[in-house]
């Protein structure tokens, strides 16, 4: 219940950002970035392999479809929105939001609370986080480095298994 609880808010939080979007578009392989103010709303023409950054805002918001970076910082409220083979990164942040798709790569650090729903195949990694709670939609793992609360939840309910590594897996460990 606490995960669908912060994933609630993550897409009230991608909802509220659109409402107030600053309307910046990005093209493929476009570096796009905003930095300082309330709102950063970035999104994908084409939907593909854009690159965005933001930092020093009140909240940051992206959306994108395949192949994308995202690399968000100092900004209190982050969310993500992408397809397959995304690359997020979210630091010094009070807090981070991702949904990605499948062989995603998704890294936290320095931040409080940071939530990700990640597509198979895909890798996380929170470093000095308070709360880091993941949803895998299959294979996954989960590597939590100086973490308060480390939160896994594999399909089907089912329990997470320890790495020789210290990470966390739904499926194999890699």
């Amino acid at each position: 219940m606490k995960f669908c609880f912060k994933v609630g808010l993550v897409l009230l939080s991608l909802a509220t950002a659109l409402s107030a979007c600053s309307g910046q578009k990005c093209g493929r392989n476009d570096w796009c970035a905003c930095s300082g103010g309330t709102e950063c709303l970035q999104g994908c023409d084409d939907v593909d392999g854009c690159r965005f950054f933001c930092s020093l805002s009140d909240r940051c918001t992206a959306t994108c479809g395949t192949g994308c970076t995202f690399d968000f910082h100092d900004a209190k409220e982050n969310s993500f929105s992408c397809g397959d083979a995304c690359n997020i990164g979210c630091h010094e942040s009070t807090a981070c939001g991702a949904i990605c798709g499948a062989n995603c790569d998704y890294t936290a650090y320095n931040v409080v609370h940071s939530g990700a729903r990640v597509g198979p195949n895909s890798m996380v990694s929170c470093t000095d986080v308070k709360v880091c709670v993941v949803e895998c939609l299959g294979s996954c793992t989960v590597a939590c480095d100086q973490v308060d609360t480390c939160e896994v939840h594999c399909p089907n309910n089912a329990a997470p298994m320890s790495c020789q590594n210290g990470s966390l897996a739904c499926g194999a460990c890699r």
